[in-house]
This record gives C-alpha cells, sequence and structure tokens, in this order.
C-alpha cells in the first residue's frame, strides 16, 4: 500500500488521530451544545453572514482535538489561496457535521452573544479535559488558517 504524497505537506506535522473513545466524546459534546443552542432560543438565519469572518472581523479558534476530529474526514491541507473557510461556499456552510465549537456557538444575532459565549466556555473546557484524559497534544488555534498548509522556515 502507498501513501499518498501531499506536495503542501512539510512533514513537519505529526498526524494525530483520535481514538474511538474520544471520537464519541467529541460527538457527544457536541450533541449537547447543539442541543443547548438550540433551546437558548437563537435561531440560523441562513444567509451565512456570520461565516465571512473577514467581514464580521472575527477569528474563529478550534483545539486540536477538534482539528482532528475534522482532519479525520477531510486528511489534505485546503489551498493557501483564501482567508475564507474552505466549508463556506456560495454563502453557505457545507460541513455542519464536523463544524468545531466555535461554530456551533457563533450566530449573527448579537442578542444571544453573552448566552452563547457561556455555551461555548463550558463546552470548551470539556473539550480540554478530553485532550488532557486522552493524554493528546492539545492547541487552540485560529481555525481557518490551521486547516491550511504550513510551512517551516526553519
Amino acid at each position: 500500500m502507498s501513501r499518498k504524497i501531499n506536495p503542501l505537506d512539510t512533514g513537519n506535522e505529526p498526524q494525530a488521530a483520535l481514538g474511538d473513545a474520544e471520537r464519541k466524546a467529541l460527538e457527544e459534546i457536541y450533541r449537547r451544545v447543539d442541543e443547548e443552542v438550540e433551546q437558548s432560543g437563537v435561531k440560523c438565519w441562513l444567509r451565512g453572514d456570520c461565516c465571512d469572518f473577514e467581514k464580521m472581523d472575527h477569528t474563529l479558534y478550534a483545539s486540536s482535538v477538534e482539528l482532528d476530529y475534522l482532519k479525520e474526514k477531510h486528511p489534505e491541507p485546503f489551498s493557501a489561496d483564501s482567508v475564507l473557510c474552505p466549508f463556506w461556499e456560495e454563502g453557505l456552510c457545507v460541513e455542519r457535521e464536523r463544524r468545531p465549537l466555535g461554530c456551533r456557538t457563533y450566530f449573527c444575532d448579537g442578542n444571544y452573544s453573552e448566552q452563547l459565549q457561556s455555551i461555548y466556555e463550558k463546552y470548551h473546557a470539556e473539550i480540554r479535559e478530553l485532550a488532557q484524559h486522552s493524554k493528546s497534544p492539545y492547541s487552540y488555534e485560529p481555525f481557518v488558517a490551521a486547516l491550511r498548509p504550513r510551512h517551516d522556515n526553519t
């Protein structure tokens, strides 16, 4: 079996993988987040405005656990030619299933921002605990940049 060579891969990034228990735990966290967000009363207007992070002057962050989960489905780095989220196509998100916590709790309607921030902090703490429990390396970085190829100039 041959490994597909990615010309964008610098070879400096370890390929972390989630175990079944960690994957299921993260999916359960996401399920509870989605339920709590739905119960908050906030509604998605399905305009895609909030996902244009550059326009909204918003930097979305994600944990290494969430990035590992997303990269299971999308193992190749995305093109570095855009600052937009690669899952934002024609103004809509095309990766709802594995979107990170920040996407699940960030809405255009500012009336819910405090409530959603509280939900975010609660579940981000659980995700961090999940990483510590599984002894996975933990990082927290800008989401879109983390999906792009990394080049080490050293």
